[in-house]
């Protein structure tokens, strides 16, 4: 996989992640509302385990655009 293509991925998956997460919340709510807090309990660490994912690719695109930049950069005289 080359840089490029890392960067691709991991923007689409940080574009993607928060609005799976708002209709995760939504889905909570939903369920809270209907009575079923077992069902609300398991789509709230669903949710959780999306907000781990987007900051881990977050911190990870940030780290592949720098290093985008410094193998593109002109050599220094």
């Amino acid at each position: 996989m080359t840089l490029r293509s890392a960067a691709k991925t991991l923007l689409v998956i940080s574009l993607v992640l928060p609005v799976v997460q708002a209709v995760l919340v939504w889905v909570a709510g939903l369920l809270t509302a209907m009575g079923d807090g077992a069902g609300a309990d398991i789509v709230s660490h669903v949710g959780t385990a999306c907000q781990v994912v987007w900051t881990v690719s977050l911190v990870g695109l940030v780290i592949v655009l720098a290093l985008i930049v410094l193998s593109e950069r002109p050599p220094e005289e």
